[in-house]
């Protein structure tokens, strides 16, 4: 790089006086009309640069939470219909016995529900048969809200499976494809799944396969390259159903493939990515778009920090427009269009402060960026994803050790047991060469991830940076003079405004031999005078002819220089002249350009967050994909019919064949006994469902919702008392989910349910019992047309009393017409 102390003449002095200065001004302008050449014309006036932008950039308040997620945390995936977080987990080296898909509260960051996963046969490395089962572990994931399913890869299987959201039973699995079926799918380490337009894409090594999401039946295979290559992964990708595209970043090839989902025969183009560095990889990553900004972002994790970044291009053109240089290894993308926000995840366990990139899309500049929870682990955050109650995005440290969890098994039988260690297969100890002895792992810790929060609202502006252009920034340049090419001129071509402009020269020496040229400099061929004088400054070159020079800048305090006539972005030429000023001198000249930069405006320095830890709220109800769970009760409560008045004629036994929880009590649905009477007397029908009052035909006319949570006239079930509310509300025995024998998971949820209004108001308090760490679910939806005064009744006492009465109402009736009956006997 150009230095200037490296032209620094020696034994000479600058000198300038009025008589020299006089002297040249006649023989200097004729020389820098010459400079250029005799017949140069004159040099057009200067351009006006704009006055200076001011130097703000956009300012983020950015907040962010943690708490303990899954182990072996991969994927997120959101459901707006059904405003659930999905997160899937599977904890690899050896056999996979701990793995799940989670469905999380995005506003508490609760897991509500985990699945007990199936199964599939476990053949350790080197081993030619299986040793046992491992948990079918989820991968990839996103949500299709037509179906109301969530689809999952199971990279380690090499199978893709599909559960219903609202039960998470598993409703499809290419596991469960024939042979012939799967041949033609060709299944590679399936990856990244993305769902848009009907269509399931899933990313393999190679291409891209296509399925339908309503029928499950595969459609197409999307070659992006040699599938023999195992660099040309789809890692992620981006798939547009507002504007019909699908983008696939190809890894290794250096490109993105963007796709016609009405037609995925071929690209309609192919972008073709920025290296940074061109000597190292580039290993493109995920793909993300901001249509408001017609941009395209573009991260790749680069080769041993080079190249790890994002790199930014034109939606249209597919045109490269900026780099973000972070280091690391930046993995997954998403973006808030809403705000011009995307936000990038560094893979890299080596940076314990970035974790979470928050980048301005106006800008492309980095404004915040929110710290892992595992500084001394060797991964870093893996995946991210922007809903509408915050960002999430999961951190792959293990920074909760020897965690407790419900969703590991035993790889020789399959059963699923809450435990914080787990034995990942076998392990061959015999000697090198021997035969193999395979013999059960020891047991490792089990390890929970981090789950991460964050927000970042726009919150104004602040001031950026800015920086005046350097010598090693500026652009170094040498003109020769036209009338002798041994005199040159170096120097900077791009200058600061208000800084010293600085320059020096070779090979001005005077003609006869023993000394050097003096040397004079004027701006814009004399138009501008400094200090009154056109003369800018002289210099007297040593006797080898070199010389430099710190020449001031023209403001209008010190010279004729008015309005921006200066200012940035203008450019001016700088006329070195030698001639008459000395006696016998060699009439020379050499014009040198130069412009005043652009002032930059750096971004301020990038805020730091460090998120704040909340209380891990466990792992909520175990799930058995193979049976699911019954579907939630409708958002809007069925209307009831008004309760029928009780006849005096019914016995005074209710309920007949009903347990405490109503018809249907020791049923395994968990729903609420109907109450109702069909083709049953007493209204025994086990139909598990809310007791509403509604009276079918059958036998007897007395059973009614008034005996709904009853038992031989019992009280208990009135107030909610698991234990004494008779057989069905007792506490049901543990889960035991057995997926080694292919057995349903045993549950026998115990109901309980509030009493004898139930039926007459339409109200609902269920509790579901299904052993320890099962989380109990009450919900109170109002309905029904049974009067509030009736309800109100059986709550205070005065029901009791009411139905006392009618009791002896009917006896009084029963005396009155057996003393009729018997006086008519007598006569």
């Amino acid at each position: 790089m150009f230095s200037y102390n490296n032209f620094r003449p020696r034994g000479f002095k600058v000198w300038a006086t009025v008589s020299a200065a006089t002297a040249l001004t006649f023989a200097g302008t004729l020389t820098a009309a010459q400079a250029d050449g005799a017949d140069s014309p004159a040099a057009p006036a200067p351009s006006h640069g704009a006055a200076s932008a001011p130097c703000e950039y956009r300012s983020f308040d950015v907040r962010a939470d943690q708490t303990q997620g899954l182990p072996g945390q991969y994927q997120l995936a959101y459901s707006k219909k059904n405003d659930a977080l999905w997160a899937t987990g599977t904890v690899l080296g050896g056999a996979s016995t701990t793995a799940t898909l989670a469905k999380i509260d995005p506003q508490t960051m609760k897991v509500v529900k985990s699945v007990a996963l199936d199964t599939v046969p476990y053949i350790p490395k080197g081993g030619t048969e299986a040793a046992g089962v491992q948990l079918k572990g989820p991968f990839g994931i996103d949500v299709d809200e037509v179906n109301n399913t969530v689809w999952v890869t199971n990279t380690v299987a090499n199978e893709v499976t599909v559960y219903d959201q609202a039960t998470l039973k598993e409703v499809f699995s290419t596991s469960k494809l024939s042979p012939e079926e799967r041949a033609k799918i060709e299944f590679a380490h399936p990856r990244e799944v993305r769902l848009a337009d009907g269509k399931a894409f899933v990313g393999v090594r190679g291409s891209v396969l296509v399925f339908d999401t309503k029928t499950y039946a595969f459609l197409q295979k999307i070659t992006v390259a040699d599938v023999e290559d195992k660099a040309t992964a789809v890692m992620n990708m981006w798939v547009d159903e507002s504007e019909g595209r699908a983008y696939f970043p190809v890894r290794m090839r250096d490109e993105v493939k963007i796709y016609d989902l009405k037609d995925l025969s071929q690209p309609i183009q192919v972008v073709k990515l920025h290296k940074q560095d061109p000597g190292a990889n580039l290993y493109a990553s995920d793909v993300v778009v901001d249509h408001s900004l017609n941009e395209i972002y573009v991260s790749s994790q680069g080769d041993k920090g080079k190249n790890s970044g994002v790199g930014v291009y034109d939606k249209t053109t597919g045109e490269f427009k900026s780099w973000i240089d972070l280091g690391g290894r930046a993995l997954a993308l998403d973006a808030d269009e809403d705000n011009d926000v995307v936000y990038l995840t560094d893979f890299d366990g080596k940076s314990p402060d970035k974790g979470v990139y928050v980048i301005d899309g106006r800008t492309h500049t980095v404004a915040a960026s929110v710290a892992k929870n595992s500084p001394d682990a060797p991964f870093g955050i893996n995946d991210v994803v922007v809903t509408p109650k915050g960002v999430f995005a999961v951190d792959k440290g293990g920074a909760y050790k020897n965690a407790e969890v419900p969703f590991t098994i035993d790889y020789r039988t399959g059963k699923f047991t809450t435990s914080s260690t787990s034995v990942k297969g076998v392990q061959n100890k015999a000697a090198a060469g021997a035969p193999a002895d395979w013999q059960p792992a020891e047991p490792t810790p089990i390890n929970a991830d981090t789950l991460v929060k964050l927000t970042a609202t726009p919150a104004g502006t602040v001031k950026g940076q800015k920086k005046a252009v350097t010598d090693a920034d500026a652009s170094v340049k040498t003109v020769a003079s036209r009338q002798d090419a041994g005199a040159k001129v170096t120097g900077a071509t791009v200058v600061s405004e208000g800084q010293t402009i600085r320059v020096s020269g070779t090979g001005w020496r005077h003609p006869k031999g023993a000394e050097g040229s003096t040397v004079a400099v004027k701006y814009d061929r004399g138009k501008v005078s400094i200090n009154g004088d056109a003369v800018i400054g002289t210099v007297e070159a040593d006797a080898e002819g070199n010389w430099s020079m710190e020449l001031p800048y023209p403001t209008a305090e010190n010279s004729t220089v008015k309005d921006a006539s200066w200012g940035p972005g203008t450019s001016h030429t700088l006329s070195f002249l030698s001639g008459s000023i000395k006696e016998g001198d060699m009439s020379r000249g050499a014009n040198f350009e130069i412009t005043v930069a652009q002032p930059t405006c750096d971004a301020p320095e990038t805020m730091h967050v460090t998120p704040t830890t909340r209380d891990f709220q466990g792992y909520g109800t175990l799930v058995d994909s193979k049976v699911g769970e019954m579907a939630p009760p409708p958002s809007e409560p069925v209307k009831q019919d008004p309760m029928p008045v009780q006849s005096p004629s019914v016995p005074a036994e209710q309920g007949s064949g009903q347990e405490a929880g109503g018809a249907g009590g020791g049923q395994d649905s968990g729903q609420q006994g109907s109450g109702q009477e069909a083709g049953g007397a007493g209204g025994g029908q086990d139909s598990g469902q809310q007791g509403s009052g509604r009276k079918t035909s059958g036998a007897s006319n007395g059973g009614t919702g008034n005996s709904v949570g009853m038992k031989d006239g019992g009280s208990s079930a009135a107030t909610g008392d698991l234990a004494s509310a008779g057989n069905a509300g007792q506490k049901a025995p543990e889960n035991t989910v057995d997926h080694g024998t292919a057995s349903a998971a045993g549950r026998s949820n115990g109901v309980n349910n509030n009493g004898g209004s139930s039926g007459a108001s339409g109200s609902q308090a269920q509790s579901v019992t299904n052993g320890p760490g099962v989380a109990s679910q009450t919900s109170s939806p109002s309905g029904g047309s049974a009067p509030a005064a009736q309800s109100g009744l059986a709550h205070t006492g005065a029901g009791k009393l009411k139905w006392v009465a009618g009791l002896g109402g009917a006896a009084i009736a029963t005396g009155i017409a057996v003393v009729a009956l018997r006086r008519k006997k007598a006569h």
